[in-house]
């Protein structure tokens, strides 16, 4: 500071320090390396030629060192920094993009690190193992160290395929399905679209007889249209979907939605995690 003030009291006051004790520090420093860094005169200071050579290959290093202070205070601040965030398919269908749009509207320093899709039951292990910050996931997560907040339900439907013997009946019941061939995602990997499918053919009396699995909504659907089974899905995948070999029932039964939205560990020190909860409207 001293080197490019030329003035005890400016660069002082540059230092957050009072004079006396910048004077006294600039004298240790003269005294350690051995030479004389400065001529003072009465009203003004001046490089020595030593002075002026460690002023010149000290430069570039003072100025990293004041990027590398302000970019610890963004961090800290929340401005820059990386965020880790999870997503299922389904449940990130519309959360993800909010997501990323809220962070380069507000953050645009910030690196987002974007993993998936993975299932529900994935995504809790990586934020308690600490590898995620957040996860957009369908809900609930019950474990006591993480905290959720639900974005949206997700009502269930029965998909059949268009040449199902009650493809035209203007009402199904689940447990008019008893006997049918089910297709669905993979049980005890954590996607909980197939524990909701499960809860949902348990309360309608029967254990789903579950003759096809698979991780993707896209193939979820094909299976149904080619008439390998039927299946309870997000009612969304009507019209996404838009398939004319199947057909989406009302589920008029206990269970027939899902909540999803954001979760993540509660004692997360992640600055970004907190400015993102604040600013975004999930």
């Amino acid at each position: 500071m001293l080197g490019e003030e030329l003035n005890f009291t400016r660069a002082a006051n540059r230092m957050h320090m009072a004079q006396p004790p910048f004077s006294q520090r600039i004298r240790q420093l003269e005294t350690e390396m051995g030479v004389s860094l400065f001529k003072r005169h009465s009203r003004q200071v001046q490089l020595t030629p030593a002075g002026k050579a460690f002023f010149d290959e000290i430069r570039p290093l003072l100025a990293q060192l004041e990027g590398a202070i302000e970019a610890c205070q963004q961090v800290e601040r929340g401005t820059k920094g990386l965020l880790r965030v999870g997503f299922t398919g389904r449940a990130s269908q519309m959360l993800l993009p909010l997501v990323v749009r809220v962070c380069e509207q507000n953050f645009p320093d910030v690196t987002l690190d974007i993993r998936g899709p993975h299932p529900t039951g994935d995504l809790q292990l990586l934020l308690l193992n600490g590898e995620l910050d957040l996860a957009l996931c369908f809900l609930p997560l019950t474990h006591p160290d993480i905290e959720v907040r639900v974005h949206a339900t997700c009502t269930l439907g029965l998909a059949l395929p268009k040449t199902h013997r009650l493809a035209s009946s203007r009402q199904v019941s689940l447990s008019d399905l008893s006997a049918d061939p089910f297709v669905g995602y993979p049980a005890n990997r954590g996607f909980l679209l197939r524990t909701a499918m499960d809860a949902a053919c348990k309360h309608a009396g029967f254990i789903p007889r579950v003759v096809r699995e698979t991780d993707t909504s896209q193939v979820l659907m094909s299976l149904v249209a080619a008439g390998v089974g039927v299946t309870v899905a997000p009612q969304e995948l009507e019209k996404q979907e838009e398939s004319r070999d199947l057909v989406f029932k009302e589920l008029s039964t206990e269970g027939a939605s899902l909540d999803h939205g954001l979760a993540w560990r509660s004692n997360n020190s992640n600055p970004l995690l907190r400015k993102l909860l604040e600013v975004g409207s999930f």
